[in-house]
């Protein structure tokens, strides 16, 4: 039997058959549809656990689902409860890739307890997928027009970030010189959430990249996965959560302004920041 082709294509494949190459097959994605794939998931599985269990399920139900899949995939059954039940926020902790494989198990099992859900398979992805995949001939068509800058109060931070987050640009403006490192760290973080509010209204809107909970809302709060990085020469250390927005940047020696000055800077932490977002999707 040939491999399945990876995308939507793949997840209908494994819903109807449960087949495991169907299941990885989304890992051979370039970076961009994988993180599409990731949002295709998370709306079927969404749509799964309605399905099987309606809006508001009972701490028995989720058990006795629980001990289900457990007994078919007792190494995945602590990341399928941890999923179910939300423990530790969105992801409980869990990598990206092992949040994927939960959710991949989770609509399987449905999809096997109910034939109409089976049957239906290939609408239900087209659905879920259609929103993410632009009427344009290349992501970067797509991204074109879609950038979203944010600074801090004091204005020494400006950045800029696409519509699927990803840092597309930033500088550190004079008078970032009189600055400590924790005072910079904190300018970035502000400048970030400043693009990340537009960003998420107009991800909501298009209904694209929009599988992130709203920054401030607290709905993100308790998950602790984090992925990090350090620039080439280990000055600056970026921390980002599982989407790839800029939890933390530490710096790692007192002296942080070298012959290059702010720009210098602006590129170690740029560096830093893509590395880990690197990672991140490294990791779905």
């Amino acid at each position: 039997m040939p491999r399945p082709v990876p995308g939507p294509g793949a997840l209908v494949s494994y819903i109807q058959t449960g087949a495991r190459d169907a299941r990885i097959a989304y890992r051979e994605l370039p970076d961009h549809e994988r993180l599409a794939y990731r949002d295709t998931v998370s709306r079927v599985y969404d749509k799964a656990v309605v399905y099987h269990f309606g809006t508001s399920p009972t701490d028995d139900q989720l058990f006795d689902f629980m001990d289900i899949v457990a007994a078919r995939h007792p190494h995945y059954a602590g990341g399928v409860r941890r999923v179910l039940r939300a423990e530790g926020g969105p992801g409980g902790g869990m990598s990206p890739r092992q949040v994927l494989t939960a959710q991949h198990l989770v609509i399987r099992e449905i999809a096997k307890l109910h034939p109409g859900f089976r049957s239906r398979a290939e609408r239900i992805v087209e659905s879920a997928a259609k929103k993410l995949v632009p009427a344009v001939s290349s992501a970067s068509d797509w991204d074109l027009g879609h950038e979203f800058t944010g600074h801090d109060a004091q204005y020494v931070v400006s950045l800029t970030l696409g519509l699927d987050g990803r840092l597309l640009d930033l500088e550190l403006l004079r008078g970032v010189e009189r600055m400590g490192g924790h005072s910079i760290s904190k300018a970035v973080i502000r400048a970030w959430v400043v693009a990340e509010k537009q960003r998420w209204a107009r991800a909501k809107e298009l209904g694209v990249h929009d599988a992130f909970p709203e920054i401030g809302s607290g709905k993100g709060g308790g998950d602790s996965y984090r992925c990090e990085a350090y620039s080439t020469t280990r000055l600056v250390r970026a921390t980002v959560d599982r989407y790839g927005r800029v939890r933390d940047l530490t710096f790692m020696r007192t002296t942080l302004f070298g012959d290059d000055g702010r720009h210098g800077l602006t590129t170690e932490i740029r560096e830093a920041v893509l590395g880990a977002q690197g990672s991140l999707t490294d990791s779905c």
